[in-house]
């Protein structure tokens, strides 16, 4: 955690002369408490980071901070608990945001996304303000910008992942969002909720076979030591939700609001960097290191089986923004390159994706998973 910056004026003899002036009211410093609870490593938490350092930058002695990470506040259950009631007033946000707000269920939408370039697009522009509008509706929460945990990737301990057959009665680990589950009982396989902390010894041991995360997330939590096969599904992309009480935004100056936006876009954007260059980094030392087997799906197959899926998140998110999302990722991946695994993305309402999280000091290719 890093200690609480106490940020004293360099200008006393002014800002008595401004005191003392008839109506003169000096303005007070922004003051934020940052959290989450994955450790610095993360996409997530490097994007707290950079936002925090961003703002330093351009307020100056006129900004205060608290940041905490790695459980230090607790888990994520409770940040978003303390986000809602202001107890902490920024929270970088990964798959567990659907609980405050069903219409996350559009990041669920299986091989939708075939690139960076195709969500940028779309989160930076109108089904980003959609999504921005329900969250503040139905959680009383400001986000601020959308960055990257990533795309996801398959692993397991069974077999080659090629079609949707293949993950007949795999037995996997997924994150606590209904829409993940829902997916993969609709290929086959048994979806399994799971302390993440537990999962290693899980895979190890057989309770699980599988699990899905970013190449990054994975790596970083070593999963690979106890996963041989690596398929490059780029089902879903996780974004970081990266959000502010509503209340604590509300209350800033609008100079205050400009700085805050500012900072957590560029901050977004730093993290699909960072993403991007863990990816391809990855991606290269696994397909080397000989000790895991690194296979392309058939991503027809797959797209062809998720129909079920689609209907049941258009229930959750609303059938309108669920279309517009299909089509706007549709039209937006004709002309972007596809992700990792080097798949060529497809015409229609669903491409593919690549991995989850990494950092700001020097350890760009590790992060935790999801």
């Amino acid at each position: 955690m890093r200690k609480t910056k106490i940020l004293a004026s360099m200008f006393g003899a002014l800002a008595l002369t401004l005191a003392a002036m008839p109506g003169a009211v000096a303005q007070e410093p922004l003051k934020l408490r940052i959290s989450g609870e994955n450790p610095l490593v993360g996409l997530d938490l490097q994007m707290a980071q950079r936002f925090d350092q961003l703002l330093e930058e351009k307020l100056g002695d006129a900004y205060e901070s608290e940041f905490f990470h790695t459980e230090a506040l607790g888990d994520e259950v409770v940040h978003m608990q303390m986000i809602r009631t202001g107890q902490i007033d920024v929270y970088p946000m990964g798959s567990d945001a659907i609980q405050l707000d069903p219409t996350w269920a559009v990041f669920d939408l299986p091989f939708v996304f075939d690139s960076r370039e195709t969500v940028a697009k779309l989160l930076d522009g109108e089904v980003g303000e959609t999504l921005r509008k329900s969250m503040r509706e139905k959680a009383g929460l400001e986000v601020l910008a959308f960055g990257e945990i990533g795309f996801r990737q398959i692993t397991n301990n069974e077999r080659p992942i090629v079609v949707p057959a293949d993950l007949e009665g795999i037995r996997i680990r997924v994150p606590g969002s209904p829409m993940r589950s829902l997916m993969f009982e609709t290929y086959g396989a048994t979806p399994v909720t799971m302390n993440l902390g537990e999962l290693y010894l899980a895979l190890q041991q057989g309770t699980v076979d599988a699990q899905e995360n970013p190449l990054a997330g994975t790596i970083n939590r070593s999963f690979q030591e106890v996963q041989k096969y690596f398929s490059m599904s780029n089902h879903v992309y996780t974004p970081v939700t990266f959000a502010m009480n509503a209340a604590k935004y509300d209350s800033l100056t609008p100079e205050q609001q400009q700085a805050v936006k500012e900072a957590a876009q560029q901050a977004a954007e730093y993290t699909r960097q960072l993403g991007a260059e863990a990816d391809e980094k990855l991606l290269t030392q696994l397909r080397e290191g000989g000790k895991n087997e690194v296979n392309e799906i058939d991503l027809a197959a797959f797209r062809a089986a998720s129909e079920p899926v689609y209907a049941e998140i258009a229930k959750q998110a609303g059938a309108e923004l669920t279309q517009q999302m299909r089509d706007l990722a549709a039209q937006a991946g004709a002309s972007d390159a596809p992700m990792a695994g080097d798949q060529p993305a497809a015409a229609g309402a669903a491409p593919e994706a690549p991995a989850e999280e990494a950092p700001a000091e020097g350890a760009a290719t590790e992060q935790p998973a999801q």
